[in-house]
């Protein structure tokens, strides 16, 4: 766990950065323009959709076969290899994905009600989902060599600063509000071109796309794979972006930005497990390949427990501040209390879930049973969008939200049974009542925390006080029996930095 845990703290103390950025955004400048902020996520989330279709899934490849191209001393070919095999991909599957949008495209304008912001916006999704497609390549060859603090700036923490930057620009009239995807378009043209720039500064790359290194029999395996994580990747992308796609064709915009805006806000908790899976990839690919069974329960065990205690920290903390933060949004936030509570609570539930769960994903990723990830995502995707369907006619997107929550529960079981019935990896769940046990306590003593003073201030003094209650109660219980080692080992480690 050491590069996990060295590589996690770096990615997770760089995105609550920026996400106290975000959170400036989501407070002060979001709420500025409801429809425009709807507007983005309605598009990224289309463009995000298409890029596992148009490319077949090839990013998903790079990581399970850069360990390949390596041992057959091809490292520098590879970079070469995927551009080509992505170019020649998206050639064959543009032409198919146009003709079958303009099949079905009366269809859908019968379905959604609100589909008109869709079709008028559909040149902005294909070439925005051009430019997410080249730069995931970029990125993912980043992550197979270990880095991904800074790929992570560049591909997704510098949006949270640019994008509240041209919603302001836009809404006071500086930038013409026709121009404002133009402006997107642009912005991810340049995060692409920083990508290529890194990867080329920390690694040498050849122009020679060596197609010959894999054999017919490499070439069937490596497109069965990629296909595999081309339905991975549209699964991932159904369930995690599905609600803003369809509250977007069957509400609103300004629905899409209420519901943005709240899950924005509960995103602060996947960063410890985004972390955690992002730099645990290469490592159990590699682990995988060398047979190495007990380090991969290792990380199992550990990311369940570490994820399920930063989890419930962080919704803790930001259940307690939704009276302020409301507050501080002012009447340009149509949303009343209960009704953010609601939604938060239900996707943080999701979230924790998840977290709670650990590293089944990359588990069953990297393994030769790979494309059973693919089949619970797939389940995950049907039952997300029946339930959204449904619940969002029923209750609006409150629906929304309780259809993420069901599904994730779901998606999170059927793996982690594949993963023990399978494989024999299990989660020791014991570490975990003392943290849900920290969790009820802190909850029950912050419930009843109510104070008079400024928003700012009384945000700043509830969240010492929860960071206090939680993080005694976790040094005390210690789950896992690691907690306290790892204070002790950063009181150290900053006393010899600034000794005193």
């Amino acid at each position: 766990m050491g590069i996990i845990q060295r590589q996690s703290l770096k990615f997770t103390a760089i995105n609550f950065l920026v996400t106290f950025i975000g959170f400036l955004s989501v407070i002060f400048i979001y709420p500025l323009d409801q429809k425009l902020y709807g507007l983005f996520q309605v598009v990224f989330s289309y463009a995000a959709l298409l890029v596992p279709i148009l490319t077949l899934g090839i990013h998903g490849g790079i990581v399970k076969y850069f360990p390949i191209f390596t041992l057959k001393g091809k490292e520098k070919n590879f970079l070469s290899f995927t551009l080509l095999m992505t170019t020649g991909i998206v050639f064959i599957t543009t032409p198919i994905a146009i003709g079958i949008y303009y099949l079905f495209r009366s269809k859908m304008f019968e379905i959604f009600d609100n589909f008109k912001d869709i079709d008028d916006n559909k040149v902005y999704i294909l070439i925005l989902s051009y430019l997410l497609m080249y730069g995931s390549v970029f990125l993912y060859h980043a992550v197979a060599r270990f880095r991904i603090v800074v790929p992570e700036i560049i591909n997704t923490s510098l949006l949270k600063i640019f994008l509240p930057f041209a919603i302001l620009m836009t809404y006071w009239g500086i930038w013409n509000r026709g121009n404002f995807l133009i402006i997107i378009l642009v912005y991810f043209a340049f995060v692409l071109i920083a990508l290529i720039w890194y990867l080329l500064s920390i690694s040498k790359q050849s122009l020679n796309p060596q197609v010959e290194t894999l054999d017919r029999k490499e070439y069937r395996q490596f497109f069965a794979f990629i296909t595999f994580a081309m339905l991975n990747g549209l699964g991932a992308s159904l369930a995690l972006r599905l609600d803003n796609i369809m509250i977007g064709s069957m509400l609103s915009l300004e629905a899409v930005a209420v519901y943005a805006i709240i899950n924005t806000i509960s995103n602060v908790m996947e960063i410890p497990a985004k972390a955690i899976n992002q730099i645990a990839s290469p490592v159990i690919s590699s682990n995988w390949a060398n047979k190495n069974h007990a380090n991969i329960q290792d990380v199992y065990q550990k990311s369940s427990v570490f994820g399920l205690g930063g989890g419930i920290f962080l919704f803790l903390i930001l259940f307690f501040i939704w009276p302020e933060l409301l507050t501080l949004m002012g009447s340009s936030f149509h949303a009343e209390l209960p009704t953010v509570l609601w939604i938060f609570t239900l996707l943080s539930l999701a979230k924790i879930i998840d977290l709670m769960t650990g590293v089944n994903s990359v588990i069953i990723i990297y393994s030769n049973y790979y494309r059973y990830h693919m089949y619970f995502l797939l389940v995950l995707a049907a039952v997300n969008v029946i339930l959204n369907y449904y619940l969002l006619m029923k209750i609006g997107i409150i629906g929304a939200a309780l259809a993420t929550a069901i599904s994730f529960i779901t998606f999170n079981l059927l793996k982690n049974y594949f993963v023990k019935r399978r494989f024999g990896y299990f989660i020791d769940f014991s570490p975990h009542l003392k943290i849900v046990i920290s969790g009820l306590i802190c909850f029950g003593m912050m419930y009843f925390v109510s104070l008079p003073w400024h928003p700012i201030i009384s945000i700043i003094i509830k969240c010492t006080l929860t960071t206090t209650i939680f993080g005694g109660l976790m040094y005390y219980f210690n789950p896992g029996g690691e907690i306290r080692q790892i204070v002790h080992n950063y009181w150290q480690q900053g006393r010899s930095k600034f000794p005193f």
